[in-house]
């Protein structure tokens, strides 16, 4: 009765409660009010008008802080409370009014009056704050009071209802509504005051930021913000990273990287990690235990509504409280459902996103201060030689040394370099950083199943007793020894795994930076074969960690399978009977231990794997970091000073590393100085030593400090304090080139100062290369200058030095491929120019005749040490400067070009130059903003739009062999899920022998089961025990055993899919053109070859075989629920509706960023590999924090994709389970007025739990599995792009060619089918066995040619013969086979100098060591000698070093642990080893020494005396004494003969010919004349 419920003390109680809430929340608003006013003073009202919010985030702008004003919120909760107060105003009257009331009645409803007076005034406070975040907070206690005074109203009214059999007066029916309405009020109060807004939308840099603190608590704590990106999706159909909102400052890697690089500095990284995240991890914790207390409330609430069923209760009574149940039914899967959403969404949003992005920024920036270690070992000492001789190991290369290393031993030791290679720190950020974030997030569901286990543990002990659950778990525990021995077995198989992926990485890495090495020589097949095998040892470790995770599945599976068994018959034998509360309530229990105990034994094996991990990252950021070695003076001296080559252990053997020893000599400041010394003799140690990149054994190295970067303050700089004395510039020997604009590369962040800028191009002789390509200046270059040549390459890297403020030059080797006339015009414009003069420049170079007359000092190197130091002038007096000097003066005398002749460079373009123009220096004039943008040479990564094709699922299925495997799939499923439908239907057959069955239902069971069913049900009657039991437990174990092998069917087949994949893409991306190859970067390749196979071998099969498992599921429950009731059935149809509703909204915006995060990966890998392969050059212009701060900008790009893309997931997840929430409780009530009996009815419960919780599954898995199959559509579309031509029109002779004839007849060739031809109508003829120079200035079309031999640009017109036989008619595998080239950038695989000589061992260790010896890399003979640079001798031959085994000498990644030149004398062997009929030669020992240099040339000329060879000449002395020299120019042959012939040559009459204005026009015409003359009066050719 409502009088009765007034007087009551508990109502009584309730009442003060709320009245002293309201109170202290008036009290804390005032003080708060009070507060305002004192700071704001009176200036309030001009900060009112133009205040605009700004936090850490970022500033609103004034059109977010106008919506943000809410005023339609503000009057609708201002409206609400004001209803409230009069309801409750009313409510008090009435009861004062009434006839009979009570003190109690009257002081409660008073009170209540109060608090609403009280809450109204409190609402009124908060609509008028100023301050949003005052608002806020103020709005969240407003919203507990409502809530507080509309459970109050609620509580009031529901214990007012009248008991059975009463009813109402009309006083107390009016009070029961008030009481109602107050409650509605509240309730509606509370929800107005949640949905005020945090603060305004903020902006930085015009880009929006996250919602998640910007919107309604409300909508905060139901992902409504989502919303944003799934509306803007569904507007625009495609989306990119600049529509997806910044993420809030606590996610962005600047705010990350400080405290974890604090915090990892004193501790190890996972104590770091704790130590950072312990909020959130605690919260999560927390979260974890009260949802697996809130798991088992659905349960209790099932339990308590089959007890009511099954007792004898009156209607009334009945109704009651069977509303009370499904209530809380209803109430208790919506608290765990939020709870367990906000788990999932902590887990992503605060610990994974920040947690990987923190290691990756860790990885990074340690990567910008460690040493850069070559993985270079000093030689063991030869047999007969003394451990005290030098033996060099410098990375320039030892030539004629090499290290004997057992064969085992090499491998082992290769295979512990593999982890420090490029590609091996990589593997930290894409992997291990993956797997440590992944645990730590995951971590929860750890503590969440121990809760769980406990939970359910008392709730069966409660339910069964103690004897049966200890019976089911003592069975249970013999299931363990079976658990543990996979789970070690399978964390083992994963540490494999990971080693195995590692391999693979490093090799298809190789494969990609040596394609063109790869398709020149024609080795697609043989490298595919090489890459698959590493692909098979990685399916096959994957197979039998999939094979190990079967046996755990099945172990998950008959663990709870073999408790509820025992339990369960334990129970019915004590008992005597079944009941079925007891069974369907227990079963539900156990169903939801499946996942507990499951969940245990694969949690830890992720716990191992991330142990590993977090270890690899440690065990790297724990290595060595580059030290401050230098000493500031006001010059660079070398005081006794003893340098090595970096080495990452902790304490190095010197005498296992190449030292450089006793270095004492002080460069002159502001002169040039000149480094010379043979091939491998310590140079570019020195030079290292000078930016900070060796190790200090001794002595000391003193230079001028240099300033910082934020010192410098490079954005202000201005011509009068441009150059910044101690400032560093490098150029390193493998110039490094980034993926930007040639423009960009110089300026390298500085400012652009046109007047300098345009100096520096003429000065390093750019202008005409600028005219020549395509944008000019704004030409977009590819990654390491793939679109240059070798010397555009060294002219742009020495443009950035010369533009730098450095007042320090450091330059390696800047002339070895340039002209001489060129490298004339470095020297006298650059280097000892306006821009290079007062500057201190230290230049190593082997051409020391050409710079040696501006040098101010001299030092020379060899064996280890200083052969001299000193003045040119006494250096020329010197024995060992003739050696230098002798043949390089010869080349360089008399090489001042005559007055009137520009100096015009020969070299050639490559793939990049399509069209010719005249270029304009780009300027910052704001008139050229309107011109055409210029064409990136790498593209932006392309992604289809809308949702995954119908033919890439069709190509996947048929990859994974076809419909009859996967039909057969189909069955196993279908068996599954028959026996998990049949289990639980025996289990409602079994408790129902216990009792007489009602009319009505066996009916409807008689109908649903026919004839085989009613003999069940007969038999069901006598109660048999032991035939229960055993059907029940022989369906259990076909349930396990089918439960397994339906896993092992979806590994099986995914694993065939993703190998045939696999081999589809490796077999196009190797027979790619080479213009695509070039344009494409590496990373951008290798992210589809690691990531999206990840997900094809991982991911897509688990959720592929849920996503079956779902769907049969939920066949199956729905035609369980159709024995239930129609009504079921039309409910769970308006469910279904709902659900692909939902699943519609979200697969639009998440297929999108799922398309951008795969995108969003190759950015980071590409920034990580540039930055790795220029580390050295980066530190010496002190620009790494401008690197880390790109990098900072990549991670967070893509976590910004990773945070929304599971955002939306957390989204939909939360909506689906709320969805399945209501059709539970529409379910749980259509029991209650239905006629259904307490085993049907539980049978329909527990069905309808699992049909919300399928739905949501199979919505989910849906989802996933689209998102999944994203990478299984990028693999196929580079599957199916179009590759070279592998046919062929007639079989090639096996013997072809014989004679290396070649004839090219009017040959039109161009880069693309709409491009111009860069080859027009050329046509000559070569005999055999003949040596035929080409030549021609920049754009003349000498390198379009070799293409166009070796077929990478194919014929328009005209015909290339070969022996008679057009080369258009054979196959690339043929052509490219029998002819070889030696680039000028040559290309190494790491391993040993056997695997590069003979990568697929088709050739004896004699050819091998033959092929050494000859290019000088090795010695003959078995004496032994101590080691000394190349000297002729009057045989002929160099002095050389031998060694018991000279094959095995380790090369490492890319032969970074040679010099250029040893990598080029590596490539001519490898070139001799082979044996070509025809063998094209591009400057091909342009980096080794004079002396090395006319070695090489000799060899040349002896090895392939019966070849014919090509040779694309940079320098016309490399040629003049050739047999033909093709003059080309704008892609045709303007002269073809005998260099003699040409250079007598007069022209047309008017003017000289072309060969002849050459060679006039270069710095060594006279020495040419004397070779070219001299060789044809009879002197005989020079050999």
């Amino acid at each position: 009765m409502a009088s009765t419920a007034m007087c009551s003390t508990p109502s009584m109680i309730l009442s003060l409660a709320i009245f002293c809430l309201l109170i202290c929340t008036a009290c804390y608003f005032i003080y708060d009010s009070m507060r305002k006013i004192r700071e704001q003073g009176t200036s309030a009202y001009q900060e009112l008008v133009s205040w605009l919010y700004e936090d850490e985030d970022g500033v609103a702008t004034p059109e977010s802080q106008k919506q943000q004003a809410s005023p339609a919120i503000k009057w609708v909760a201002i409206s609400i409370a004001m209803l409230g107060f009069f309801i409750s105003f009313s409510l008090a009257l009435l009861t004062t009014l009434s006839v009979a009331p009570c003190r109690q009645a009257i002081l409660s409803t008073w009170l209540t009056f109060a608090a609403w007076a009280s809450l109204f005034l409190s609402v009124v406070h908060v609509m008028l704050q100023r301050s949003p975040l005052r608002r806020f907070q103020s709005g969240l206690l407003c919203a507990i009071a409502s809530f507080a005074i509309s459970i109050q109203g609620l509580f009031l009214m529901f214990v007012s209802l009248p008991e059975p059999g009463n009813t109402l007066r009309q006083g107390e029916r009016r009070i029961l509504v008030l009481y109602a309405l107050q409650g509605i009020a509240g309730l509606a109060t509370c929800i107005a005051c949640l949905l005020l807004p945090r603060r305004p939308s903020v902006e930085v840099d015009d880009h929006v930021v996250d919602r998640q603190y910007t919107i309604s608590a409300l909508g905060r704590w139901t992902l409504a913000w989502a919303i944003d990106v799934l509306s803007l999706a569904r507007s625009k159909g495609s989306l990119e990273i600049d529509d997806l909102p910044l993420l809030d400052h606590q996610n962005r890697s600047k705010y990350l990287l400080p405290s974890i690089e604090v915090a990892a500095k004193q501790r190890p990284l996972w104590k770091a990690l704790l130590i950072i995240h312990w909020p959130a991890l605690l919260f999560q914790t927390f979260l974890a235990v009260l949802g697996a207390v809130l798991a088992f409330a659905p349960q209790l609430s099932m339990y308590g509504l089959l007890r009511l069923l099954e007792r004898d209760v009156n209607e009334s009574a009945f109704a009651k409280e069977a509303t009370l149940l499904v209530l809380a039914l209803m109430i208790s899967i919506v608290l765990e459902t939020w709870t367990n959403a906000w788990n999932w969404w902590i887990s992503y949003a605060l610990v994974g996103s920040p947690v990987r992005s923190e290691i990756s920024a860790l990885v990074f920036t340690k990567s910008t201060r460690r040493k850069d270690v070559k993985g270079t070992r000093k030689l063991k000492p030869l047999d007969g030689q003394e451990a005290g001789d030098p033996v060099s190991t410098d990375p320039e290369v030892r030539r004629g040394q090499t290290i004997h290393t057992p064969p085992n031993a090499l491998q082992d030791e290769l295979g512990e370099d593999a982890d420090k290679t490029r590609q091996g720190i990589i593997n930290l950020v894409s992997v291990d950083a993956r797997r440590v974030s992944n645990f730590l997030r995951l971590h929860f569901i750890f503590i969440n199943a121990a809760a769980e286990m406990a939970v359910s543990l008392t709730f069966l002990f409660n339910l069964l007793g103690w004897e049966p659950v200890t019976a089911g778990f003592a069975m249970f525990l013999l299931t363990l020894p079976l658990n543990i021995w996979m789970s070690k077995n399978f964390a083992s198989s994963q540490d494999k795994l990971m080693s195995v992926r590692d391999r693979k990485l490093v090799v298809l890495t190789e494969a990609l930076q040596g394609i063109r090495q790869i398709k020149f020589s024609a080795q697609e097949e043989p490298w595919q074969k090489k890459i698959e095998a590493v692909r098979g040892v990685e399916l096959s470790t994957l197979w039998r960690t999939l094979y190990l995770d079967c046996g755990l599945i099945f172990c998950w599976i008959i663990g709870p399978v073999i408790l509820s068994t025992v339990s369960l018959t334990v129970y019915a034998l004590l008992h005597g009977e079944l009941s079925a509360s007891v069974a369907f309530t227990s079963l539900t229990v156990f169903s939801a231990l499946e996942f507990s105990l499951g969940v245990v034994p694969e949690f830890t094996t992720n716990a191992l794997e991330a142990w590993v991990s977090v270890k690899r990252v440690d065990e790297y950021l724990s290595a060595p970091e580059t030290t401050k070695y230098r000493k500031h003076s006001e010059a660079i001296v070398f005081n006794d000073a003893s340098i090595t080559w970096p080495s990452d252990t902790v304490e190095p053997d010197p005498e296992s590393r190449f030292v450089l020893r006793d270095i004492n000599f002080r460069i002159p400041a502001r002169e040039l100085t000149v480094v010379s010394g043979p091939t491998g003799a310590g140079k570019s140690l020195l030079l290292a030593s000078l930016i900070g990149e060796a190790d200090l054994l001794g002595g000391t190295v003193t230079l001028p400090d240099a300033p910082s970067t934020k010192e410098r303050n490079d954005q202000h700089a201005n011509k009068s304090d441009w150059v910044i004395d101690s400032a560093i510039s490098y150029v390193a020997q493998i110039p490094w080139i980034e993926n930007a604009t040639i423009k960009q590369n110089i300026l390298f962040g500085l400012p652009f100062d046109r007047g300098r800028y345009n100096e520096t191009i003429e000065c390093c002789a750019l202008k005409k290369d600028l005219d020549i390509l395509p944008d000019g200046d704004s030409t977009d270059i590819g990654f390491n200058g793939i679109n240059l040549s070798g010397g555009q390459r060294w002219r742009v890297s020495f443009a950035r030095a010369l533009y730098s403020r450095a007042g320090i030059l450091v330059l390696d080797d800047i002339f070895s491929a340039v002209d001489t006339h060129v490298g004339r015009q470095l020297i006298e414009d650059a280097l000892t120019g306006a821009l290079g003069i007062n500057r201190t420049r230290i230049l190593v170079t082997h051409h020391v005749g050409l710079v040696l007359p501006r040098a101010a000092f001299v030092v020379v190197l060899a064996n280890g040490t200083i052969q001299y130091c000193g003045s040119p002038e006494e250096y020329r007096k010197t024995e060992a400067s003739k050696d230098i000097l002798g043949s390089d003066d010869t080349h360089h005398k008399n090489d001042t070009p005559p007055k009137g002749v520009d100096i015009t460079t020969f070299e050639d373009t490559d793939l990049m130059r399509i069209v010719s123009h005249k270029s304009n220096i780009v300027d910052d004039d704001p008139k050229s903003l309107g011109k055409i943008q210029p064409k990136k040479f790498v593209e932006a990564e392309g992604k289809e739009k809308g949702s995954i094709k119908r033919a890439v699922w069709i190509e996947y299925l048929r990859a994974g062999g076809g419909p009859p495997w996967w039909l057969s799939g189909m069955v196993l499923y279908l068996t599954y899920e028959a026996l998990t439908l049949g289990r639980s239907w025996w289990i409602t057959i079994w408790t129902r022998s216990y009792k007489e069955v009602e009319s009505a239902t066996v009916n409807v069971l008689k109908q649903a089961s026919h004839q085989s069913s009613q003999a069940v049900f007969n038999r069901s009657q006598s109660s048999d025990l032991p035939f229960y039991l055993g059907t029940y437990l022989g369906l259990s174990v076909a349930l396990c055993c089918f439960g397994a092998s339906r896993y092992l069917f979806i590994y099986t087949r995914s694993l065939a899919a993703s190998r045939v994949l696999f081999d589809k893409m490796t077999y196009t991306i190797l027979r790619a053109p080479l213009r695509w190859l070039d344009t494409v970067p590496v990373g951008r390749i290798l992210n589809r070859f690691t990531a999206d196979f990840e997900a094809i071998d991982s991911r897509l099969g688990d959720e592929l075989g849920y996503l079956i498992y779902c769907s049969i599921k939920l066949a199956g429950i729905l035609i369980a629920g159709f024995f239930v009731s129609p009504w079921v059935i039309l409910v769970a149809f308006v469910l279904l509706v709902i659900c692909a509703y939902l699943m519609s909204v979200y697969l639009v915006g998440a297929r999108e960023v799922k398309r951008l995060e795969s995108i969003a990966k190759s950015p980071i890998f590409e920034q990580f590999g540039s930055t790795l392969a220029g580390i050295g050059t980066i530190r010496a212009f002190a620009k790494t924090e401008i690197y880390v701060d790109r990098m900072m900008e990549k991670i967070d790009a893509y976590s910004r994709c990773y945070w929304h893309l599971w955002l939306l997931n957390r989204w939909m997840s939360l909506w689906l389970d709320l969805s399945g929430a209501v059709f539970t409780t529409l379910v749980a009530t259509i029991i209650i007025y239905a006629d259904i009996d307490a085993s049907l009815a539980g049978f329909a419960l527990t069905f309808a739990l699992q049909y919300s919780s399928a739905m949501t599954d199979i919505t989910r898995f849906y989802a996933n599995v689209e998102l999944s199959m994203n990478a299984v559509e990028r693999v196929i579309e580079w599957s199916k792009m179009p590759i070279e031509p592998q046919d062929s029109k007639i079989e090639t002779p096996a013997a072809w060619p014989a004679e290396g004839r070649l004839e090219v007849d009017d040959l039109v060739v161009g880069y693309a089918p709409e491009s111009p031809p860069v080859l027009k109508g050329l046509s000559f003829q070569i005999e055999r066995n003949q040596r035929v120079g080409v030549v021609g200035r920049t754009g003349a079309g000498k390198s379009s040619l070799t293409l166009a031999l070796f077929r990478f640009l194919e014929a328009r017109e005209g015909s290339i013969l070969i022996d008679g036989i057009n080369i258009a008619d054979i196959s690339l595998q043929s052509l490219r086979s029998r002819l070889a080239i030696i680039p000028q950038d040559p290309v190494l695989f790491s391993g040993t100098v056997r695997s590069n000589l003979d990568p697929f061992s088709e050739h004896t260790e004699d050819q091998l060591e033959d092929a050494l010896q000859r290019v000088h890399l090795a010695r003959s003979g078995n004496t032994s000698a101590p080691p000394s640079r190349a000297e002729p001798a009057n045989d002929g031959h160099a002095d050389s070093v031998t060694d018991a085994e000279p094959l095995d000498t380790p090369i490492s990644e890319s032969g970074l642990n040679l010099s250029q030149g040893q990598r080029q004398l590596l490539c001519l062997a490898r070139a001799i080893v082979r044996r070509p009929k025809i063998l094209v030669l591009d400057e091909a020992t342009s980096a080794v020494d004079m002396a090395t240099d006319l070695l090489i040339q000799r060899s040349i000329r002896e090895e392939f005396r019966d070849a014919t060879l090509l040779v694309i000449a940079h320098r016309l002395s490399t040629i003049a004494d050739f047999d033909r020299i093709l003059v080309m120019e704008e892609g045709k042959g303007v002269e073809f003969g005998a260099p003699r012939e040409l250079l007598l040559e007069k022209g047309d009459g008017k003017e000289k010919g072309v060969f002849r204005g050459m060679v006039e026009e270069s710095g060594e015409r006279e020495g040419l004349r004397d070779v070219i003359l001299g060789r044809d009066k009879g002197k005989g050719r020079a050999d």
